[in-house]
């Protein structure tokens, strides 16, 4: 109770920060749908200029406040490479994943990382899974699956092996790009990390995103490179940065979790820009989405702040 006498969830110092940067990179990641929708650049090449406008941005900073200390610590510069790749193989494996299972049964097995997390997190992090955790994330898959399935079996998913398998690789690998976060951030800044994820996935997805332009002829437009420069700029540069420094602040499990609010966001983006309107299932979801990430937030336990 505050001294008003008003009710306070009374959240740890810092605690509240961590939930507020991790939601609000969600979020914003929320609208890659929509700018992907504007354009019509093969996909490989605009992951690649995506992630390189993002590099670009975050190497700023980089050179100017001199980080580059970090990285030539001990263990360091290994797991950020690994980082890197890990990054670049979930993104290759969600898109194989989106062409042969479709969009909804990729996004559905690789956004199962949180249940992942509460098992292996335990065994890399010594992060106790709590049963607030198992609840929140019970919540969230029963919304996932309102929010994909009337529309995998509308649009006719395709269960075949080759996108199944790769979209449970993208879940996994996702859950090690968490774990690898979560490692490195007590030693490196959020944004060096992020350079780092940039740049590897930009130069690991380079060769597709030229077969791609070469096969299909492409031609860059101006609104191709617009989308391009927005997704970098926004959905990776700011919004992978506050997703990453707000996990110091709180659990990787819990990071997950309020995650859960990328496709919970999309169809908002999708109704305000694209005129979508989201099916009452699609709402539904959302809101057991929405349910769980609150009741996370109330009933679940601080971490403590080892990292000032």
């Amino acid at each position: 109770m505050s001294t008003n006498g008003t009710l306070s969830l009374a959240l740890p110092s810092g605690r509240n920060r961590g939930y507020v940067e991790v939601g609000a990179g969600s979020l914003i990641n929320g609208a890659i749908g929509v700018m992907v929708a504007y354009g019509h650049m093969p996909t490989g090449m605009l992951l690649t200029l995506r992630m390189a406008v993002a590099a670009v941005i975050l190497a700023v900073p980089f050179v100017l406040f001199r980080h580059w200390h970090e990285v030539w610590q001990p263990g360091v510069p290994l797991r950020l490479l690994s980082l890197g790749l890990v990054v670049a193989v979930n993104l290759i494996l969600y898109f194989v994943s989106i062409r042969y299972a479709g969009v909804a049964v990729a996004i559905f097995l690789s956004y199962m990382a949180p249940l992942y997390l509460a098992v292996l997190a335990p065994l890399f992090l010594k992060e106790r899974t709590e049963r607030v955790v198992w609840i929140a994330l019970g919540i969230s898959v029963v919304g996932m699956l309102a929010i994909v399935l009337p529309g995998a079996f509308a649009g006719g998913a395709n269960f075949s092996v080759l996108g199944v398998t790769a979209g449970i690789g993208a879940g996994f690998g996702y859950t090690g790009c968490l774990l690898l976060r979560k490692k490195l951030r007590p030693r490196v800044t959020s944004a060096t990390i992020v350079l780092s994820e940039s740049t590897c996935t930009a130069l690991a997805v380079l060769p597709l995103g030229l077969w791609e332009i070469n096969a299909g002829h492409y031609v860059f437009t101006g609104t191709d490179m617009l989308m391009a420069v927005l997704l970098g700029t926004l959905t990776t540069a700011l919004s992978f940065t506050l997703f990453v420094h707000g996990m110091r602040y709180i659990k990787v499990q819990h990071s997950s979790i309020i995650g859960y609010l990328e496709p919970v966001s999309a169809p908002l983006y999708a109704l305000l820009f694209l005129g979508q309107r989201p099916s009452p299932w699609t709402v539904l979801g959302g809101a057991l989405i929405i349910v769980a990430g609150v009741f996370l937030v109330v009933f679940g336990k601080a971490e403590e702040e080892l990292y000032g």
